[in-house]
């Protein structure tokens, strides 16, 4: 058990600094069509991936700070990998963290209820 939680765990370390490239459009339309946005390169190798959502105007692009808000489904995401500013999916990393977080959860579960 301990092996797959130490291989979960290092797996999930994200060793990127910043995005190199993003998409960006202003406006993007409600529903994602990458053939209507341009992909741009970031200016600096810490630098953010945006998308802005009022309403139903969306806006994507890149800037240097970024400060994340979410409110009714509207505010500002940031990620910080090459094109991730697509939508608001969970990234790669964040799934295998809630898959150690779920598997953690069926082992001490089964450990009390299975004795």
């Amino acid at each position: 058990m301990l092996p797959i939680v130490i291989f979960i765990f290092i797996s999930s370390i994200d060793v990127s600094y910043g995005a190199s490239s993003c998409y960006s459009c202003n406006p993007c339309g409600t529903t994602w069509n990458p053939a209507a946005a341009q992909v741009i390169q970031t200016s600096t190798i810490n630098d953010y991936c945006r998308k802005t959502v009022t309403g139903t105007l969306v806006v994507k692009d890149s800037v240097s700070t970024c400060n994340p808000v979410n409110v009714l489904n509207n505010g500002v995401y940031c990620c910080r990998t090459d094109l991730c500013n697509t939508g608001t999916r969970c990234s790669l990393k964040m799934s295998s963290i809630l898959y150690l977080l779920f598997y953690s959860l069926w082992k001490i579960y089964s450990y009390y209820y299975y004795i």
